[in-house]
């Protein structure tokens, strides 16, 4: 009996692809894993790498093909991980999000979302949000962006707090803030020293 498929994230290193170009790029990778994937789900494209998220039996298979675009940076399996602490979710949702990994981020942090409650979890939301925004942006679909933005925006607002886990909402919710007011839709950085504790 064959092993089922599995839904996998490819990461290339972006050759100079822009998020503008996002419906060729998904066309051109479907017609490459034609036959050895079960379906190529998307693409993103990020300033250093592009995201191949796709169903796969084979993720070596795979990589090999998608090798020939560009170099191969990782692969990873997705799926719903097990939800540790918020601290744990929040720290590691933004180092995925300091290398431009937003859907992972997305889905760590869904992970604790599901259980926290009251404020926390309007602040997750507006993390999740936040992640899912950048998604849209990688897809090239600014006018999606903006709206979700500005629902994590709203998120953020809403749950009152100041920092989670260390993280500083405050500045987070500044920059969010800003972004929407600039014309040109641009990803916000999350650095270290946006961090309040330790």
């Amino acid at each position: 009996m064959a092993s089922p498929a599995r839904r996998f994230i490819v990461a290339l290193r972006n050759w100079g692809v822009d998020p503008s170009q996002h419906n060729e790029l998904l066309k051109e990778v479907r017609e490459l894993l034609r036959g050895i994937s079960e379906q190529v789900i998307d693409v993103r494209i990020g300033p250093r790498r592009l995201e191949v998220d796709l169903m796969a039996v084979d993720v070596e298979a795979v990589r090999r093909r998608l090798s020939t675009l560009s170099e191969v940076e990782y692969a990873v399996q997705v799926g719903e991980k097990s939800a540790g602490s918020i601290a744990e979710a929040v720290r590691e949702a933004v180092e995925l999000i300091g290398q431009n990994r937003y859907w992972e981020a997305h889905e760590v942090l869904e992970g604790v979302w599901r259980t926290a409650q009251g404020r926390e979890k309007a602040a997750l939301n507006g993390l999740i949000l936040f992640a899912a925004a950048h998604v849209k942006l990688q897809r090239g679909d600014e006018t999606g962006y903006r709206r979700v933005l500005r629902r994590a925006l709203r998120a953020l607002e809403t749950s009152g707090l100041e920092e989670l886990a260390g993280l500083d909402l405050r500045r987070l919710a500044d920059a969010i803030a800003a972004a929407l007011e600039s014309p040109v839709a641009q990803q916000i950085t999350i650095d270290s020293f946006w961090w309040k504790g330790p």
